[in-house]
Formats: C-alpha cells, sequence, structure tokens
C-alpha cells in the first residue's frame, strides 16, 4: 500500500492517476503475485517510480512487471487525456533515466523520439486485459506441454479455440 500511495502522489502532480483495475490488483494479497506465480519464463512484478514517457510530454510509465532476463518490461502507460493502457519494451527506463542523470553511457539515446517509439510497444488496452491474456497463456503453457488437454477448464478452451487457425484440430470438448 505504502508503495501504491506513493506512487498515487506522485501522479498527482501531473493530473494522473492509476487505474482502478491495477489498484485492485495490486492491493489483493491473493491477486498480487499471482501474475509471478503462474509466469512460465519467471517474470516477477516489480514496480517503479513513475517515469517520464520519452516519446510523449505529461505521459508517464510505470513498471509493473518484468521478466527474469529483462528481455520484456511491462508498463502502464499513463496520460492526462485517457485512460491507462499496457505497453512493453526490452528497456528498463528506470535504469536509463538513473543513468543518464549519473552520466554513463546507456543501450539507448532517451531523446531520439522515433528509437524510443520502436522500443515501447502497445500490449493492451487496459491493465485487467493484461492480466487475464497473461494469467490464461502462462496457464495453457503449463497444460498444453504437459500434453494433456483434458485438464483445460471450459474459459481456457474457448480462449484457445478463439486462436485457433481454421482447419486446425481445436482441443477436444469435454
Amino acid at each position: 500500500m505504502a508503495m501504491l500511495d506513493g506512487l498515487a502522489k506522485a501522479l498527482e502532480g501531473g493530473g494522473l492517476t492509476l487505474p482502478q483495475d491495477f489498484v485492485t490488483f495490486q492491493t489483493d494479497a491473493e491477486m498480487r503475485y499471482s501474475l509471478d506465480d503462474v509466469s512460465v519464463t519467471g517474470c516477477w512484478t516489480n514496480l517503479s517510480e513513475p517515469l517520464p514517457s520519452p516519446v510523449e510530454p505529461g505521459a508517464f510509465l510505470v513498471r509493473f512487471l518484468r521478466d527474469q532476463q529483462d528481455c520484456v518490461i511491462w508498463y502502464l502507460y499513463l496520460r492526462p487525456s485517457s485512460d491507462a493502457f499496457v505497453v512493453h519494451s526490452h528497456l528498463d527506463y528506470e535504469y536509463e533515466y538513473e543513468a543518464r542523470r549519473g552520466g554513463e553511457e546507456t543501450w539507448t539515446d532517451l531523446d531520439d523520439v522515433e528509437e524510443q517509439r520502436a522500443a515501447i510497444l502497445w500490449c493492451a488496452p487496459s491493465f485487467e486485459e493484461f492480466a487475464h491474456r497473461f494469467w490464461i497463456e502462462n496457464r495453457l503453457w503449463r497444460v498444453l506441454n504437459d500434453g494433456d488437454p483434458s485438464g483445460l477448464d471450459p474459459e481456457s478452451r474457448d480462449y484457445l479455440r478463439h486462436y485457433a487457425p481454421s482447419g486446425s484440430l481445436a482441443p477436444p470438448r469435454t
């Protein structure tokens, strides 16, 4: 709660708020680390302070999840004029900004807007949609790689059928 309160206060000055679905998720003891628990690639929850968007004045990034090798890092993208959405990047913007302040050379030019636009990729229209997809896709990976789709619940089966290519065999209905 203290971390979220600090985030909320830091964002207030820019007229921004954390989305309610994100706050609900982070403050529920059973949900908070559920993405970590289900992750097949060792992802872990890791909140950052608000970080200025390198592509849009007045917008901020808040890191909330990263994979164990920092190949993919997920952020809330917060704008004063619209709802928050989720993006991902291979860059740890907290590190990039800290290194820049310390005069260190970094992997990217934070002032090159085109380079940064290419590094920040849209992922989901809301935190809730991101969390649901992440959770279900990681559960599906585990079940399908165990080779026994009979353990899939109806929601997972429907999700899988939705993405099955035309003419392919979808998991059997049970």
